[in-house]
């Protein structure tokens, strides 16, 4: 494994990190590394579960209507 040393942490962000570190029962060293991961690895998508979130969210507006009037408001254009 390789090693990498930080410089020039700013000391408000190195409290934050080890706070978090502790939230999550981690190390610094453990915090960083596996923050720096999720941001080159997202997360999978689970397809399933993102479609009922939206199944349901369909639910609970209901139907929009967008006519040509509204859809230029929603731009900012105004017609005279």
């Amino acid at each position: 494994m390789a090693d990498l040393a930080l410089r020039g942490i700013p000391d408000e962000l190195h409290r934050e990190l080890k706070a978090a570190a502790e939230r999550n029962h981690r190390s610094l060293n453990g915090e960083i590394l596996s923050r720096l991961a999720a941001s080159i690895r997202p997360a999978p998508v689970d397809a399933v579960t993102l479609l009922a979130r939206i199944e349901r969210r369909h639910r609970e507006l209901g139907p929009i209507a967008l006519d040509e009037a509204a859809l230029r408001d929603l731009r900012g254009e105004r017609q005279p």
